[in-house]
């Protein structure tokens, strides 16, 4: 099924808003709309619910648990029948070539993904961009969407389940050894005192522990977490019970949460008079 495409989506008006330094700096011109609706008309006319194409956007697993839900088609391998993936693309730059369009693309990292293996989702907008009038320039490249197709595409082995970072949290984590001083277990922005400071965070957040990569490393997906500042009067018509946590280093009494289909673990804390 193809994509029904855009007539004449753009006006000076209706691009202004997705370029807002553009305008400042540079004016949009009847030359810049005139160039925008002739790529979203290609790019529409173009699109596919059976066929990946370079343009389309795609939601990426990876095979440890990392979500990409604004991923990339990005380019093509002939040869071998890939398509090349970005996984954190910056808007790329887009240019006709043959009756289709190619891109210059920024960002990363870059995977090679047999296109069989993709599965449509539904049909998205994506932004695009070229040089406006001005040529290349400071702010000279004016920004526009078109709708493509969405797909999805998991690594095949995933090493944590279905676990992944669409809503979980993931740490990963190091052990002390006996000749080290310091926390027990310590990772990126996270760390644990003891044993038992640590077992209280995977009860508080769902966790669940997987074996590292290293000797004394250990993954940890966990719930979201999320602080809800209430009046004392509100707070204390929570009901469930309060439990001392200590949060920016300091006990404080608060009352725990969850909601286990969306995993997350909200914390009931009154808020300062003050603020």
């Amino acid at each position: 099924m193809l994509q029904q495409m855009s007539k004449e989506k753009y006006s000076i008006e209706t691009l202004r808003e997705l370029n807002v330094s553009y305008e400042h700096e540079h004016w949009l011109t009847q030359e810049d709309v005139d160039m925008t609706n002739s790529y979203v008309q290609l790019i529409e006319r173009t699109r596919s619910e059976v066929t990946p194409q370079i343009g389309d956007r795609l939601i990426y697993v990876s095979r440890h648990g990392d979500y990409y839900g604004n991923a990339l088609i990005d380019d093509t391998d002939k040869e071998q029948g890939l398509l090349s993936v970005c996984e954190q693309p910056y808007v790329p730059f887009v240019w006709k070539e043959e009756d289709c369009i190619r891109l210059s693309v920024s960002g990363g990292a870059f995977h090679h993904i047999n296109p069989q293996e993709m599965k449509f989702l539904k049909w998205t907008e994506g932004a695009f961009k070229d040089w406006g009038h001005c040529g290349a320039c400071a702010n000279g490249s004016v920004t526009f969407l078109a709708k493509v197709p969405l797909w999805f595409y998991a690594e095949p082995n995933p090493m944590y389940g279905n676990f992944t970072t669409e809503t979980y949290r993931k740490f990963y984590l190091n052990k002390r050894t006996e000749q080290e001083e310091g926390n027990l277990y310590h990772g990126d922005g996270i760390a644990f005192r003891n044993e038992a400071e640590f077992r209280q965070f995977l009860k508080d957040y769902e966790g669940t522990v997987f074996k590292g990569n290293q000797e004394n490393q250990i993954v940890v997906w966990c719930f979201r977490r999320e602080y809800v500042f209430l009046p004392s009067a509100e707070w204390e018509k929570i009901d469930v019970p309060a439990e001392e946590r200590r949060l920016n280093f300091h006990p404080e009494q608060v009352k725990i949460a969850k909601d286990m289909e969306k995993h997350i673990t909200y914390f009931y804390r009154i808020k300062p008079q003050n603020s």
